[in-house]
């Protein structure tokens, strides 16, 4: 829910113009993009560890 929060906070930036509220969702946008990226492999490189692990001690 954290993210969910900062997006929400985003939106509804009182002292800030439209233009650079829409730089903020944009920025925002790309970080959280990294973050799920980094996530995603790393999920991969722990469901492929066991692999790796197995051809290491062979």
């Amino acid at each position: 829910m954290h993210i969910f929060n900062q997006f929400f906070f985003l939106l509804r930036l009182p002292r800030k113009s439209d233009v650079e509220r829409k730089i903020e969702i944009v920025q925002f946008a790309s970080r959280t993009r990294q973050l799920f990226v980094r996530l995603l492999a790393l999920v991969k490189w722990a469901n492929n560890a066991g692999k790796v692990e197995k051809c290491a001690v062979s």
